[in-house]
């Protein structure tokens, strides 16, 4: 296990330095000493740190130098940490979206596609106050029979369970079947192979909802 997840963060790592990084170009540098750990470092923190199945950062800062010291001696406090992976958001989908690309079960033409609700909060005072609100919402979770306060998160995968796509949109605002399209219409990346056929409930069914789609060669 340990082989193999240095064999990742090493691949990883080369390619966000080589070539995902360096693709916007030179960074700009702010006032204060330039950062001890690199964007690359942390993003590959990060990706171990899921891996590893450490939920808090703290946590998982006290465990990384047993874990993972052999490859990043330099590590972040906890509050530089969250900072800069809030920051680093567009760095982390680029990171996520090269690992689907390189598992072999983004090479079949075969996607399951579904929505789940992500609830943010439980009292009428975080729906107010809360920096999601306008990103989050009241909708109704079926599977639940309840409502909720949150963002209903989109997915697309592979058999194996590598996510491909992946959109976040507000419940009130829209539908399942609206999110997709916005997903698919609006973020190219995370259109599947012309000709994938797209495994969903019977929510998504209709010759009206499949033929909006932005690729008409897809099932």
């Amino acid at each position: 296990m340990i082989a193999d997840l240095d064999t990742l963060l090493t691949a990883l790592y080369v390619e966000l330095t080589d070539r995902i990084i360096p693709s916007p170009g030179p960074a700009r540098r702010g006032p204060g000493r330039p950062a001890t750990v690199t964007d690359a470092e942390l993003v590959c923190l990060a990706l171990a740190q899921v891996l590893l199945r450490y939920d808090g950062e703290r946590h998982w800062l006290r465990a990384a130098p047993a874990r993972v010291g052999h490859l990043f001696p330099r590590l972040p406090g906890q509050s530089e940490y969250n900072g800069r992976l809030r920051a680093a958001a567009p760095l982390m989908e680029a990171a996520l979206r090269w690992l689907a690309d390189h598992t072999p079960g983004s090479a079949e033409l075969l996607r399951l596609m579904d929505a789940t609700p992500v609830p943010c909060g439980q009292s009428v005072v975080t729906a107010r106050r809360s920096d999601l609100f306008g990103y989050a919402g009241y909708g109704y979770c079926a599977s639940h029979s309840r409502w909720y306060w949150g963002s209903k998160l989109m997915l697309i995968v592979t058999c194996d369970g590598t996510v491909t796509g992946f959109g976040l949109a507000n419940p009130k605002l829209a539908g399942e079947r609206e999110e997709a399209r916005q997903m698919l219409r609006c973020q190219p990346a995370n259109r599947p192979p012309r000709g994938t056929a797209i495994v969903a409930d019977k929510g998504f069914a209709g010759d009206g909802f499949e033929s909006s789609w932005p690729a008409r060669s897809w099932t």
